[in-house]
């Protein structure tokens, strides 16, 4: 099983230091990366899910569909198990927390300025648990 990872932001510095931690934990090859939600989700539509897993790094606030609603909208789609995120952001607080806990998909929330070793050592366990990379 394949891992595709799509980072979600659009701040380029903050695009430039997850690619750059991606490529380094070889969890896979590249990344994909969309300033918005809706480009993301225009993405997810046409890809091919079967047998490959797909991480999302995003930011909460990317418009014109935020993290929270690209979430929702994932959930009504059949590939929404395929699915996995990192919520990243400045604005994390108890009520993005809590919001996160309630989305199956969203496996850890980092806030900005992101600690690169705990993002690193996320993307390793990840990667141990999906042996299997292209």
């Amino acid at each position: 099983m394949s891992v595709d990872v799509i980072i979600i932001d659009d701040d380029p510095a903050s695009i430039f230091l997850y690619q750059t931690v991606v490529k380094k934990s070889e969890l896979a090859r590249a990344s994909l990366v969309f300033s918005n939600g809706q480009d993301a989700l225009n993405y997810l539509d046409t890809r091919n899910h079967q047998d490959k897993l797909c991480l999302l790094l995003m930011d909460i606030n990317v418009l014109p569909l935020s993290a929270w609603e690209l979430l929702d909208q994932i959930n009504l789609r059949p590939f929404a198990d395929c699915i996995s995120a990192i919520i990243i952001s400045s604005s994390i607080d108890a009520i993005d927390r809590k919001k996160a806990k309630a989305f199956k998909q969203v496996i850890h929330c980092l806030e900005k300025p992101v600690d690169v070793k705990e993002l690193q050592d996320k993307l390793k366990s990840l990667g141990r648990a999906f042996p299997e990379r292209i």
